[in-house]
């Protein structure tokens, strides 16, 4: 198994943060804030997950 740098990881952790941060806010201005917590937290691993197999990608 290949072994993979801290900044793959912290890059997802990074945008799931960011985006359940974001739901949260959204969440708060809806009135429904666990909705949105679950949404923007499900995001955020999706893109993480998208920007590390880009960096992976790219030289």
């Amino acid at each position: 198994m290949k072994k993979k740098p801290i900044s793959d990881y912290l890059s997802i952790g990074s945008s799931v943060g960011i985006c359940a941060a974001l739901g949260v806010v959204v969440g708060a201005l809806l009135q429904n804030l666990v909705f949105w917590l679950c949404i923007g937290a499900g995001a955020g691993v999706v893109v993480g997950a998208v920007l590390a197999l880009y960096n992976q990608k790219t030289p």
